[in-house]
């Protein structure tokens, strides 16, 4: 009889120990889930619809450079180059950024030493440059421009930005909950666009005077379509073409336009009360559940091997 009493006894420690370490998983688990994706994923599936659209806006191989052509060095050194400025200066809202002849500075330096470590040795050799390859290096560069002068938490996952130095008083920072809504708004983009003011395209490229910076699917929208006139610039610069394939025109290009329905709206705040609230279980985890459950579990295994003596 006694015997059996010890053994319900064990049964029920097992069950308790059962139970409680799959609700401690559960918990940890849940808390892990909501913290690793962070707003690195809402960037990546808008990264992917800004990828889609170069992929229809310049196929892989249709607008190819002639590195022969009399004004390829030109072109590079001018048109193309500005794409990276244009990109990266179109981010900085001019007409509320106190800062913002620092920053402007700042944002052309990082695109001009980029725009040489990625084209210079290319322009050096005369190489052709596919316009496919230019888009999908912009897009590397647009995610190192957010790291470097945005937040590293928007393309980077929410655990990473989370133990990034700094990274947590950012999260929870109210400041950058307002940027992010104000990143993520999407006005009329012929609204967005009237406050844009560039000169270009042309032989000189596209130069940025002032934007409104980034409401990123606005400011998307404004960049893709600046690089269909910029291909339209190049079918036809000083009465030739600069692409390899000379039987290109206006009529035959694969999209005209972008709308902003096409890219993938970023839920940011959305996605930041998830991660705020998964850090918030997570500690709470840490600093109050484990040390609890490890205690109680500890006496239950020292009941439990008592009990099988």
């Amino acid at each position: 009889m006694k015997q059996k009493f010890k053994n319900f006894l064990n049964e029920k420690l097992k069950l308790k120990i059962i139970i409680s370490s799959s609700i401690v998983g559960f918990l940890f688990l849940f808390s892990f889930l909501m913290v690793v994706p962070g707003l690195g994923i809402e960037s990546k599936k808008f990264i992917n619809s800004i990828e889609k659209q170069i992929k229809i806006i310049m196929p892989k191989g249709m607008y190819v450079i002639d590195g022969q052509d009399v004004v390829y060095e030109q072109v590079m050194n001018t048109a193309i180059k500005s794409a990276y400025t244009s990109d990266a200066l179109s981010t900085i809202n001019y007409y509320e950024d106190s800062n913002y002849a620092v920053k402007k500075e700042d944002y052309i330096n990082f695109s001009n030493e980029w725009f040489e470590k990625r084209w210079g040795d290319d322009i050096r050799n005369q190489r052709d440059v596919d316009l496919y390859e230019l888009g999908m290096d912009l897009i590397k560069f647009d995610q190192a421009v957010a790291t470097k002068f945005l937040s590293y938490g928007y393309v980077h996952a929410g655990i990473q930005w989370m133990f990034k130095n700094g990274g947590l008083k950012e999260i929870f920072s109210s400041q950058f909950y307002e940027q992010a809504k104000r990143d993520q708004t999407i006005i009329n983009q012929e609204t967005y666009d009237s406050w844009m003011k560039y000169e270009g395209p042309g032989l000189n490229g596209i130069k940025v005077e002032k934007s409104l910076g980034t409401m990123i699917v606005n400011n998307k929208v404004w960049f893709l379509n600046r690089q269909i006139e910029n291909i339209k610039f190049g079918l036809n610069i000083l009465g030739h073409s600069i692409f390899k394939n000379k039987e290109l025109n206006e009529n035959n290009m694969s999209k005209t336009k972008v709308t902003f329905d096409e890219l993938s709206y970023p839920f940011f705040t959305e996605t930041l009360k998830v991660l705020r609230t998964g850090i918030i279980i997570f500690f709470i985890f840490l600093g109050i559940v484990l040390p609890i459950y490890t205690a109680f579990l500890t006496i239950w295994i020292i009941n439990l091997k008592k009990g099988n003596k």
